[in-house]
């Protein structure tokens, strides 16, 4: 059986649209919020990846 197929995995956080940005390089940034996102979820998915023995 193969466990990949049968894990079930949150959906990745979406890239926002390069027109949400104001380019000022202000901290609270889309893309900064996406970066934190994107860890995030990467965590989650090794955590059930482990879990699960993948």
């Amino acid at each position: 059986m193969n466990k990949k197929a049968t894990l079930k995995l949150p959906e990745k956080p979406g890239k926002p649209n390069p027109s949400e940005c104001c380019d000022s390089g202000c901290e609270n940034c889309v893309f900064v919020y996406y970066e934190k996102a994107v860890k995030g979820w990467e965590a989650e998915v090794e955590k059930i990846k482990k879990a699960a023995g993948v």
